[in-house]
């Protein structure tokens, strides 16, 4: 931990569902305590305090658009803002040589590829889902599909509410790459949902992922196997955010104890 006392994290994505939860998080850690809010520009949070809209009661902080200054005075940053933000959270995060944790979901391939540029001068933990449990399974599919390697039909499917933006989810997407690369496959292997009447018979190597956005559903992931003779299903199904928040402060805390590099979950879990 910090050698002035507990861990200053400085929070973007602050006023949305998971800042909201991880708020609530910090204020119950021992090791940590949230630095700075920041929210974007245009947000109606700007100038209240983050405490009064968490729920906590008053902390006198308010949510901030000051993202340099508050990168540059913090211990560690957790980054649950927007794809597009997340480009200069990045940057800054190397100019002042803060720990970065990267929550953000809808990040495209070159983007990714700078974070693991980046990784080589500052500590970053990038997942695409914070759970202890979502983290578990992915382990369990991995172990699944190398057992079962190519007898079995695979399917995921990830169901989220009905204001999630991006689809397939994050966790998906992520729980897809686990697999093809558990089963030495590629992209080219991978079909999103199916459309038409002629799609014809599935191939042997083929991996199908279907979404569903509805109601307020936290998250649910499942992955299936399918032969002849028998299913099997893995799942995680989120009841909490809080889930996600607590995972979120371990990855902060992990980081934060690191030099350099590109980090997972599986680090912080040590699975």
């Amino acid at each position: 931990m910090s050698k002035k006392g507990k861990l200053k994290v400085t929070l973007i994505g602050s006023g949305g569902r998971m800042g909201i939860s991880i708020t609530q998080v910090l204020s119950m850690s021992a090791k940590s305590t949230l630095f700075a809010a920041i929210e974007r520009e245009n947000s109606p949070l700007i100038g209240k305090d983050i405490g009064v809209n968490a729920g906590i009661g008053e902390t006198g902080k308010v949510y901030t658009t000051n993202t340099e200054e508050a990168i540059s005075g913090c211990d560690v940053i957790i980054d649950f803002g927007s794809a597009e933000n997340t480009k200069t959270v990045l940057n800054l995060a190397v100019k002042y040589k803060k720990p970065l944790v990267i929550g953000v979901t809808g990040l495209d391939e070159p983007f990714l590829q700078k974070i693991r540029e980046a990784s080589v001068q500052i500590p970053i933990l990038q997942s695409p889902n914070m759970s202890v449990g979502v983290n578990l399974l992915f382990k369990l599919a991995e172990m699944t599909a190398r057992v079962l390697g190519d007898e079995y039909d695979i399917e995921i499917l990830d169901i989220h509410h009905r204001h999630k933006k991006d689809s397939p989810s994050g966790t998906a997407m992520k729980l897809k790459d686990v697999l093809l690369s558990a089963l030495g496959r590629s992209e080219s292997d991978v079909s999103y949902g199916r459309h038409g009447k002629e799609y014809g018979e599935r191939d042997k190597k083929e991996i199908a992922i279907h979404s569903m956005r509805a109601g307020e559903v936290i998250g649910d992931h499942t992955a299936y196997f399918f032969s002849p003779d028998e299913r099997i299903e893995i799942s995680h199904r989120a009841r909490d955010r809080r889930t996600f928040a607590v995972g979120a402060v371990k990855a902060a805390e992990f980081i934060y104890e690191q030099k350099i590099g590109s980090f997972h979950m599986f680090d912080v879990l040590g699975i």
